[in-house]
């Protein structure tokens, strides 16, 4: 199976699934996040899970192709990114976090751009 298509079938169910989730619970969901990031030994083993997922996609799929497969190589970067940053600099993460979750508009539209990019990879991952 073409690395592509697998990642977009696994990152596109994820996606739909979770932002569905979010969406549904969001006050849950900022609850959670918020004592999360109370949690420093917690976000520092979560950085470096994040970070080798990241790396593995990053190594599996480095496409730089103006077309859907752009979609999975950015959320790759920014899963690496963002374990990197959770290890190395946890407050700044913290403090986006906090603000992501205290600005509900923001939330809601993560949410939604979340599920709209899972279809979008559900769509190309199990198009024939």
């Amino acid at each position: 199976m073409d690395v592509s298509k697998f990642l977009a079938k696994v990152l596109g169910i994820y996606l739909v699934l979770v932002s569905t989730a979010m969406l549904l619970n969001m006050a849950q969901f900022s609850d959670m996040v918020k004592h999360l990031i109370n949690d420093a030994p917690l976000m520092f083993v979560t950085g470096f899970f994040t970070l080798i997922v990241g790396l593995l996609a990053v190594v599996s799929h480095n496409i730089w192709q103006w077309n859907w497969r752009l979609i999975i190589t950015i959320i790759a970067w920014l899963s690496l990114i963002k374990g990197v940053s959770l290890i190395f600099v946890p407050q700044f993460l913290d403090s986006v976090s906090l603000m992501f979750v205290e600005n509900v508009k923001l939330a809601y539209g993560a949410g939604i751009l979340d599920f709209i990019l899972g279809l979008i990879l559900i769509y190309f991952g199990f198009r024939k």
